[in-house]
């Protein structure tokens, strides 16, 4: 039974309440869960799909922005033509609340939209999803994993009509299943009942995991690129693995290690200590991170990039359900996985201890390793994490030399909000809090405080923009 919407005309004290409730989010402005339309219409239901295939959220209609209140001059059938409107242009069918309010003396109607348990939701057939502050119309990508994610499951379980058992190693299996069985586990040793236990076999098809976990030679569709760079144009040695996903994290993390420096510091110990440019733990933690978010369906490959003072990894795919890189850098996120099957594959492995928690690592690998914070951005259609080894000290004396007058009397959070823009400069104020160590309020002061000395600058708009550090 089809639960009836909402169609309240509140006055009085309940009217001023529901006004102050709707007062502070429409000040907010347009969000990942707020839209404001002038007045009913396509527009309007699109929206409706695109927050139901989200997370929810609500529609001002009578708004052209914060600023500009051009109310509603409703009839006494309008709202219910408008929920009839809606329930016949979606599938499945969606039924918001509908509330009416005024504000600033004029009537406007908000439309609350909740996440739908069923997706994709349709609407006359098209597919959108909200991005942001804006809506737009899903990929067949999206459009499958949002079907998928409605199952429970995920693209790598999906069966490829297209492969065959001759193109997997049931020698790799059987190592696997070695390798979890060291771990105490206790499962069966033939590698066709492993297959189909996890779900990796069935109906005599493999899953698109099963082929890029054992792959016998070499997949299409997992090719890393990794280079060594004397400059941003020249590369002194290149490699390229495209095996089995469990032997490439091996093969990528051998490649690192080989142009990468290790120093051996002589002690009392029986045995010398090895100090690398990187923390190798948490250099195999990015690695198995690129390996198991990948989105495989994608035309682009993954990259390593190893310069004499950083190290780039490029992945394809963009974080998902509405996840930014400062949410990663805060550990202000849950994870969903892009591939459970190959995330359940190397779970049992002991490659990944838990799901969500391997940035969290790393950031305090190189935390205690006493190295910058790596980056995290969103570049095109995927994610790159840049991490630098230790700064030259000579070199570091001499820049400090040339802005000793110009920093001389700022403070400790302010000297650390500098390195922070200076290793993100797209980063917000909430993401150099958490690196800082301060809360957002304190960022804003020290940040201003900055601006005011001369020495950081803000390039472009609060939302797209970012900080420089004025060199001098």
């Amino acid at each position: 039974m089809t639960t009836a919407p909402c169609l309240c005309i509140f006055d009085g004290e309940q009217m001023c309440r529901l006004r102050m409730r709707y007062e502070s989010v429409i000040k907010a402005g347009e969000s990942s869960t707020v839209e404001f339309k002038s007045s009913f219409n396509q527009e309007v239901i699109e929206a409706v799909g695109a927050f139901a295939n989200k997370h929810g959220g609500v529609i001002f209609v009578g708004l052209k922005s914060c600023d500009r209140v051009l109310g509603l001059e409703l009839a006494e059938e309008s709202l219910q033509k408008w929920l009839n409107e809606i329930k016949s242009k979606t599938e499945p069918v969606q039924v918001p609340d509908v509330e009416v309010v005024k504000y600033k003396g004029k009537t406007l109607v908000a439309i609350n939209v909740k996440e739908s348990p069923i997706k994709p939701v349709a609407v006359q057939g098209r597919y959108f999803i909200r991005h942001e502050n804006s809506v737009h119309a899903m990929s067949p990508i999206e459009i499958g994993d949002c079907t998928l994610r409605t199952q429970n499951s995920s693209w790598d379980f999906v069966l490829d009509d297209s492969g065959s058992m001759d193109d997997i190693s049931l020698k790799k299996v059987v190592q696997s299943i070695w390798r979890i069985n060291e771990r105490g586990y206790h499962i069966s040793k033939d590698p066709l009942d492993f297959l189909r236990k996890n779900r990796l076999l069935r109906e005599g098809k493999l899953t698109f995991a099963a082929e890029m976990l054992f792959a016998k030679d070499w997949h299409v569709n997992t090719a890393v690129q990794m280079g060594f760079f004397q400059s941003p144009t020249i590369i002194k040695d290149r490699g390229e693995a495209h095996g089995d996903l469990v032997s490439q994290v091996e093969e990528i993390y051998e490649f690192v290690k080989k142009h990468i420096n290790c120093q051996v510091v002589i002690s009392d110990k029986l045995e010398n200590d090895l100090v690398w440019d990187y923390p190798l733990k948490a250099i195999r933690e990015i690695i198995l991170n690129m390996i198991v978010h990948r989105d495989y369906r994608s035309a682009s490959e993954s990259c390593v990039k190893i310069f004499d003072d950083r190290i780039e990894f490029f992945n394809p795919g963009k974080l998902m359900d509405g996840m930014t890189p400062d949410d990663l850098n805060s550990g202000n996120y849950l994870s969903t996985l892009r591939n459970k099957a190959i995330a359940n594959h190397f779970n049992m492995l002991g490659e990944i201890e838990k799901y969500g928690s391997g940035v969290t690592r790393v950031i305090g690998l190189f935390q205690e390793a006493g190295l910058p914070v790596p980056r995290i951005e969103e570049i095109g259609c995927g994610i790159r994490v840049t991490v630098w080894k230790a700064v030259n000290r000579d070199t570091e004396k001499d820049t400090e030399k040339d802005t000793e007058k110009d920093t001389e009397n700022i403070t400790e959070n302010q000297r650390k909000i500098l390195s922070a823009i200076e290793q993100n400069p797209s980063a917000s104020q909430e993401g150099i809090a958490q690196v800082v160590g301060i809360n957002r309020a304190n960022v804003a002061k020290n940040l201003k405080k900055l601006v005011e000395m001369g020495l950081v600058k803000r390039i472009g708009p609060d939302r797209g923009g970012h900080w420089e550090v004025v060199k001098k």
